[in-house]
């Protein structure tokens, strides 16, 4: 927040429960609520509040010399009282009793005239206040008294009656602003909160007429207004603004600032339910920042548009078109088809909130919608040998059976021949049957057969001997017959 050279500073006492004389139901905590509307505006730190026992004559002094150390000529001085006022220009801090105790216009006046502020205001809540106007009126200086000098004034139980429009008007309610312009004036509040005074002051026993002494030739302004509104209405306790660094809920509509402070705002997107939203759009006067400045006095309009949240359920990652819609917008669909590592997802059609077969369509988003891609899986089986074929390679729905036949033998003599299934499945059934489950990479091994070669070996060693006996049985004849 920009610090202003003009600064403003408030001594603030409200008394209810005097010590020594009649209390008063009220008068604090209407004091309370005029302190509550400047430290919104000005700080914690530029207010002082004194009720009750805290009240005494002793520490209302002890509070206005705070004031002078803090004010210098380029600033504003308040000071509010709210209790008992006597119509021989005296007003009663909490311990009066004996004229003493009280404190006089003229002592008042001395207190608060060594000030180098260049204006000062003072509010006076108490019976025969306008009793004052002699020792208080001067340039530089303006005075909101209760009642004439020879009028009563009224507590209503909750603040005293002319207080209380004040902290109304504060509050803004809307006809204190006379001229519209969101800076809520020290004159506005009275001119605000005499008239109604007045009238309700005919309830009681005695009409109650509040005056103003204006001395500062102008409107001293008290409080710049940042009054918020949305574009659509938006409702429950949900944060949407920030303000100089600090949260706000929608409950807040209005803030009080020093006059002609500049300030930093943004305003937040706003879900309201799960799939509803307020995204903020641009500011109505054209600014298409979430956060920007603005002078104290403004008057801001944040445009909202209200979004759907389109939820898609697919278990291929590539479906487009899940998201946020501005309401009664369409949205884009798209459901291909995928293969990846093993896996193929082929689309068969939407259900939920759409249905339909076609993998690319529209669907207008009037409400929150929670859709599905369905897809049919199919895992991949590859089937590797060193020898041959193995029979069962492809695509097949997950779930599926497969039936795995391994390539015949190879070889003459010695003959590779299936020994097992390696991999993803292992078993020695050359015809085994499986269930893809997933993407499967099998291998059919081999070894080597022996068993024709041993046979061709036989035979050969068989036939070597058959020709041995043939040649030794032909010699013998030979010699029998040369005899």
């Amino acid at each position: 927040m920009a610090v202003s050279s003009h600064e403003y500073w408030a001594v603030v006492v409200g008394i209810s429960d005097y010590q020594k004389i009649t209390d008063v139901i009220g008068l604090a905590n209407g004091a309370q609520k005029f302190a509550n509307s400047l430290k919104q505006a000005w700080g914690d730190d530029h207010v002082m509040l004194l009720t009750d026992s805290n009240a005494d004559k002793y520490s209302i002094k002890s509070a206005l010399d705070w004031m002078k150390d803090k004010e210098d000529d380029n600033d504003t001085v308040i000071f509010f009282f709210a209790g008992h006022g006597d119509s021989h220009s005296y007003i009663a801090p909490y311990d009066a009793y004996y004229a003493s105790d009280w404190i006089s216009s003229q002592e008042l006046s001395n207190w608060l005239s060594p000030m180098e502020s260049h204006y000062q205001a003072i509010i006076l809540e108490s019976c025969y206040s306008a009793s004052f106007a002699t020792d208080l009126s001067q340039t530089g200086r303006i005075v909101l008294y209760s009642s004439l000098a020879t009028e009563v004034s009224w507590a209503d139980g909750d603040s005293g009656l002319f207080s209380g429009y004040i902290n109304d008007g504060l509050s803004y309610v809307p006809n204190a602003d006379i001229n519209g312009d969101n800076i809520i004036t020290l004159e506005e509040l009275f001119y605000y909160a005499q008239p109604l005074t007045t009238d309700e002051s005919q309830l009681a026993s005695s009409l109650q007429h509040p005056l103003l002494s204006d001395g500062i030739g102008g409107e001293l302004s008290l409080i710049g207004k940042l009054l918020l509104s949305t574009s659509v209405p938006i409702t429950g306790n949900y944060n949407y603004l920030i303000v100089d660094d600090k949260t706000y809920s929608l409950s807040y509509t209005q803030f009080n600032f020093t006059p002609g402070t500049t300030h930093e705002i943004t305003a937040l997107n706003v879900e309201i339910l799960q799939g509803i939203r307020y995204l903020f759009k641009n500011w109505a006067d054209g600014n298409t920042s979430a956060s920007r400045s603005f002078i104290s006095g403004a008057n801001l309009q944040a445009i909202y548009s209200r979004q759907y949240l389109l939820t898609i359920d697919s278990p291929a990652g590539t479906v487009t078109g899940a998201g946020w819609y501005d309401q009664n917008t369409f949205a884009s669909l798209s459901a291909p088809n995928i293969e990846d590592g093993g896996i193929r997802y082929t689309f068969t059609g939407w259900s939920g909130d759409i249905s339909g077969s076609l993998a690319s369509t529209r669907l207008v988003m009037d409400k929150p919608k929670t859709i599905k891609a369905n897809y049919n899986t199919e895992y991949q089986l590859n089937l590797s040998s060193p020898y041959g074929t193995p029979d069962g390679a492809g695509w097949y729905a997950a779930g599926s059976t497969v039936k795995l036949s391994a390539p015949s033998p190879e070889g003459f003599l010695i003959r590779q021949v299936f020994e097992s299934w390696s991999g993803d499945y292992s078993g020695t059934d050359a015809g085994a049957i499986i269930t893809l489950n997933k993407p499967m990479n099998i291998t059919a091994n081999f070894k080597a057969d022996y068993t024709f070669l041993y046979i061709a070996i036989g035979l050969g060693l068989l036939i070597i001997v058959l020709v041995i006996l043939a040649i030794f049985k032909r010699r013998k004849s030979y010699y029998y017959n040369t005899i």
